[in-house]
């Protein structure tokens, strides 16, 4: 057996994963986020609130959260 003499393994570059940012961008003003606090608490589902404003069930769930932390 021979060792063959050959280029050395070239060292992999690192590749820089760039950072992601995560934003809300909600389609619902920001006025709007007591009055939704309020339908939520008068028994209003959450999915019935999201369909009122035409947006998804998460984006409710996430007003709610975010601007009333006991939830």
């Amino acid at each position: 057996m021979s060792a063959a003499k050959g280029e050395a393994p070239a060292e992999a570059k690192a590749i820089r994963q760039q950072r992601t940012v995560r934003r809300h961008t909600s389609s619902i003003p920001a006025s709007q986020f007591g009055r939704i606090r309020a339908l939520t608490s008068y028994g209003m589902t959450q999915v019935q609130v999201a369909e009122l404003y035409g947006v998804g069930v998460d984006e409710i769930e996430w007003v709610i959260r975010q601007y009333n932390p006991t939830v």
